[in-house]
């Protein structure tokens, strides 16, 4: 008798199987076995076999028998089952030069507890993976979930990333380049820890749950104290073959090169960013004798705090609206070039800077429209300074889906 290969045996026939109607139910949710063999095109044998294998493996659970949707059916109500979410957990981390932000969510993405830490005054690597780790035990504790319950962590960074996991460049956080960071976090949870560029997390955040869910070419810029960039081009992170896309904060616009190798900001970032906001509204304060905006501002200036310049230009200070068109025109010389490569869907704005709101959004189309063939829309990000976590979080679950859920649901965790 001739062996049965191990590409197309039985046991493969199951695990497609199972992952199928596994497929259905975090889809769809709770549903009775001839829900779920309308939405595989299963038997109904085969899809209750699934369903033994995939309660013995701990990957569904029966469902809530009281659901209102068996209210107006007669007789018993049939046998539903859900895909058991708390079965494990996922954690995103972001970790940046001002705070720590970790986001426990179960295995349907929905956020179970958050606990944040300030790092203003943290010097030097070490104090910083220390919050960490304790930002860690606090959000599990806060949960009341295991560390051995994690299967996947995630951590957002500033900073160039090797695949390693080490930081090869992070001018925001002193300290923190050249040390496997990724190896250092690894044992305050058990299962795998990966660490990415924290832009190009927040830009998955928007296309989940942000203000990109139907965008498929999708530029965001975060636009704070630095400016970056995520891309997404046809649904799929752009990290580039360094994993320095998006590092526009890096642009060089003038006639001759001004960047400094190994610079703490870039040419375009000095240009643009939040401080440059607020020098230029004490500029046009001082031209037009506004010695209440200068003083506000002069007091914002240490920490590059834009919140009193998008007041005053919120109630129509000319100065603030002045100087916030002034740096929107420098800002679309730069991002029209992105656009013009990439001819995104939808160019989404975040960080400190997108909290001006519309009047921001604006100038900056206004700019944009002279500067493109075709001026792509713009919006502002709904996730504010969640993104990132949140970003960490969708590729938390994209790690277990691929290892655990599509390639062998049966295999357990």
């Amino acid at each position: 008798m001739s062996q049965i290969s191990s590409g197309n045996g039985p046991h493969v026939l199951r695990t497609l199987n199972a992952t199928a109607v596994l497929t259905a139910l975090r889809g769809h949710g709770p549903a009775r076995i001839a829900d779920l063999v309308g939405a595989t095109g299963l038997s109904r044998p085969a899809v209750s076999r699934a369903l033994d294998a995939l309660r013995d493996a701990g990957w569904i659970i029966d469902a809530d028998p009281t659901d209102p949707a068996d209210a107006t059916r007669l007789g018993r109500p049939a046998q539903r089952v859900r895909f058991h979410a708390e079965s494990g957990y996922v954690l995103g981390i972001d970790v940046g030069p001002h705070k720590i932000l970790a986001m426990l969510a179960d295995l349907a993405g929905v956020v179970v507890a958050e606990r944040r830490a300030d790092t203003h005054r943290l010097t030097g690597a070490g104090p910083v993976l220390d919050a960490v780790r304790d930002t860690v035990t606090e959000v599990l504790a806060a949960a009341e979930v295991a560390a051995d319950a994690v299967v996947s962590t995630v951590v957002g960074t500033p900073g160039l990333v090797d695949p390693d996991g080490t930081v090869r460049l992070a001018p925001s956080i002193p300290g923190w380049a050249g040390i496997p960071i990724a190896t250092e976090l690894r044992g305050v949870v058990s299962g795998p820890l990966h660490l990415y560029n924290d832009v190009n997390l927040a830009v998955l955040a928007e296309r989940w749950r942000g203000a990109a869910t139907d965008a498929d070419t999708l530029l965001f810029l975060q636009w704070g104290a630095r400016i970056g960039a995520g891309i997404l081009i046809g649904g799929q992170l752009h990290r580039g073959a360094a994993a320095a896309a998006g590092e526009i904060g890096f642009l060089d616009l003038a006639d001759e090169p001004t960047g400094t190798p190994g610079a703490t900001m870039g040419p375009f970032e000095r240009e643009v960013a939040a401080s440059a906001l607020i020098d230029a509204a004490l500029a046009e304060a001082g031209k037009r004798g506004d010695a209440e905006l200068t003083e506000r501002l002069s007091r914002a200036r240490d920490t590059a705090d834009t919140t009193p310049l998008f007041a005053a230009a919120r109630a129509g200070n000319p100065a603030a609206v002045a100087a916030i068109d002034r740096i929107a025109a420098r800002l679309a010389r730069g991002l029209a070039a992105a656009c013009l490569v990439l001819d995104p869907d939808l160019v989404v704005i975040g960080g400190g800077v997108s909290r001006a709101g519309d009047i921001l959004l604006a100038a900056v189309e206004r700019h944009l429209r002279a500067r493109t063939l075709v001026p792509p829309p713009l919006a502002l990000s709904a996730l504010g300074d969640t993104a990132v976590a949140l970003g960490a979080i969708r590729s938390a679950l994209d790690d277990v889906e691929q290892r655990l859920l599509t390639t062998n649901p049966l295999a357990g965790r």
